[in-house]
């Protein structure tokens, strides 16, 4: 009985410890909500074009990658995203695909045009949004293929992050538009959630427990007569 209720005990705190691999984590889709269609493909800032060195999403990890210092092309065709032109303001919500932890945005922020502050937000829906923070990105001084920036946030559970860009434009070019070269995620586990993995630790625990316990009072209710 005894190390039944220990194996329980050691799953549950391992279901309630976060994760310490915090992987790269890159968008599956995006849409323009304001200031579009724009110039280029959407697409063209979650795909890895353009970067120096790619990544697998959910796999490689986030900080081992980003000290790596992958730039991003300054090349506009196929590699990056401009709004209409002219406009101040742009926003862009991307889809991770499922609802996950994330703490950090690392932003390949386009050299010419750019963007002079963005608020970002989370969602889980799609329809309600939480502010996750604003961010003032480091303008381009020359016009060079560029390193990502990383902004940090409260670790939060979401599916859709949506970047509200203004201060347009922002950087060494004079194209009258908000642009972006790449953007990605650092996971993070969410303190209290179990991980997938320990849900069948749980299980066996737990219902381990469930069987002793049953045994138990099967033994304890039995009369023996002389």
């Amino acid at each position: 009985m005894k190390k039944f209720i220990g194996a329980a005990t050691v799953a549950l705190a391992m279901a309630t410890t976060p994760a310490t691999a915090s992987t790269i984590i890159g968008a599956t889709s995006a849409t323009v909500d304001a200031g579009g269609p724009g110039f280029g493909s959407i697409n063209d800032t979650l795909n890895q074009n353009g970067l120096s060195a790619g990544y697998t999403s959910g796999v490689t990890d986030f900080d081992s990658y980003i000290a790596s210092d992958p730039t991003h092309d300054l090349t506009f065709s196929g590699n990056e995203w401009f709004s209409n032109n002219p406009s101040t303001s742009a926003q862009v919500t991307y889809d991770l695909g499922s609802a996950m932890g994330i703490d950090r945005l690392a932003l390949w922020h386009e050299e010419s045009s750019g963007f002079g502050s963005v608020d970002l937000f989370s969602s889980i829906d799609g329809i309600t949004f939480s502010a996750l923070g604003t961010f003032v990105p480091t303008p381009a001084t020359v016009v060079a293929d560029y390193s990502a920036q990383v902004f940090s946030f409260a670790a939060t559970n979401t599916r859709f992050v949506r970047f509200a860009m203004s201060d347009c434009p922002e950087g060494a070019g004079t194209f009258d538009a908000c642009a972006i070269g790449e953007v990605a995620f650092r996971s993070a586990a969410i303190g209290g959630i179990p991980e997938p993995t320990t849900w069948a630790m749980l299980i066996f625990g737990f219902g381990a427990i469930g069987g002793a316990m049953r045994r138990k009072a099967k033994v304890t209710t039995k009369v023996s007569y002389a």
